[in-house]
């Protein structure tokens, strides 16, 4: 049977079925009962951490009813009754393993659970999530879809993120992977709910604010980023609408940003600003029904003089800031143009 499915797999992992969608995802939701609010914010998909067939199945039925795609473990639906039934649930992919570059996994063992997974699946693709850009091993190449999790608030540099989500497509581009999808996973959490590394250290921590949310997700977009995932929907084991409504309001209000512009990341085709931004702005541009959308990034703690050819009547701004000159730090700008 492992050559069977290893073999077959190995042909498999040469063809990918995405047509790069735009996914707005959410980690960490294990109740079906909470699909109907993650619809409402804006995400097209949701994680979770249960692995047990008998839920899974409940998620994916309520998910195919509220118009959403899952991206679950596989381990536990091998060789079971689920395992066909699971062929046509709704899966944006099957999350194959959560950072191996933490747990130390081998190219080859990756490979093993790959081919594994995308024998039993064919149909559908396979995701892993790396907790840096840059990996000792390089896994870049290896699932149909790449995620990048790094959590800088509040202890490093808020650029950091999008740094790292670049890093990473380089290493797709370094491994001829480049036309598969990478995925950034945007800090919503507060580290001060989870273990230190060092237990001698004191705790730090606090949960993003709106701004650095919507700094870090599209300044992953501008880095490479294909879709956003937000890690997580819990804060101290409750669903965070209920634990605190504050924070969820933080990420929604991003979320249902991202939400109008999907068709534009998915279908938009990139295009060249017209003019040159210079640092610390950057930005990128997609060209849709004869609009351009343009987004942009300051990524510094100062104030940035806007391009001149942005302030124009043929622009309008979707996101950000009224300020007719300058963009506020780590502020962010979304400004749809008549082409």
């Amino acid at each position: 049977m492992w050559c069977k499915w290893a073999c077959a797999g190995l042909l498999l992992a040469a063809v990918s079925s995405f047509a790069k969608p735009f996914p707005i995802c959410m980690y960490g939701v294990d109740r079906p009962a909470d699909l109907k609010t993650i619809k409402k914010a804006g995400f097209s998909c949701f994680q979770t951490y249960q692995q047990e067939p008998e839920k899974l199945a409940a998620l994916a039925k309520q998910a195919k009813k509220s118009g959403l795609q899952v991206v679950f473990y596989p381990n536990k639906l091998f060789d079971t009754p689920y395992e066909a039934a699971a062929r046509s649930w709704p899966v944006l992919a099957w999350y194959l393993v959560d950072e191996p570059d933490v747990w130390r996994w081998s190219r080859a063992r990756v490979m093993q659970a790959y081919n594994r997974t995308k024998f039993t699946f064919p149909a559908h693709d396979v995701t892993l999530v790396i907790g840096q850009g840059k990996t000792a091993v390089p896994y870049y190449d290896l699932p149909d879809a790449l995620m990048v999790d790094w959590y800088p608030v509040p202890h490093l540099p808020l650029v950091s993120f999008g740094e790292q989500i670049a890093l990473a497509k380089q290493g797709q581009d370094s491994l001829a992977a480049s036309e598969k999808p990478l995925w950034g996973v945007v800090q919503a959490f507060n580290w001060k709910e989870f273990k230190q590394h060092r237990p001698d250290n004191d705790r730090i921590g606090r949960f993003p604010t709106e701004s650095e949310i919507r700094f870090m997700s599209y300044h992953s977009i501008i880095n490479g980023a294909e879709g956003v995932f937000y890690f997580v929907f819990t804060s101290n084991g409750k669903p965070l609408p209920e634990a605190n409504p504050e924070w969820w309001r933080r990420v929604t209000a991003v979320t249902r940003e991202l939400a109008r512009l999907k068709k534009v990341f998915e279908k938009g085709t990139p295009s060249a600003l017209g003019f040159p931004v210079q640092s610390p702005l950057s930005a990128k541009t997609w060209l849709y029904k004869g609009k351009k959308y343009t987004v942009l990034v300051n990524a510094s703690d100062s104030e940035a003089s806007l391009p001149a050819e942005l302030l124009t009547a043929k622009c309008k701004r979707l996101v950000g800031t009224r300020n007719n000159t300058v963009l506020g730090p780590y502020d962010v700008m979304v400004l749809a143009c008549r082409a």
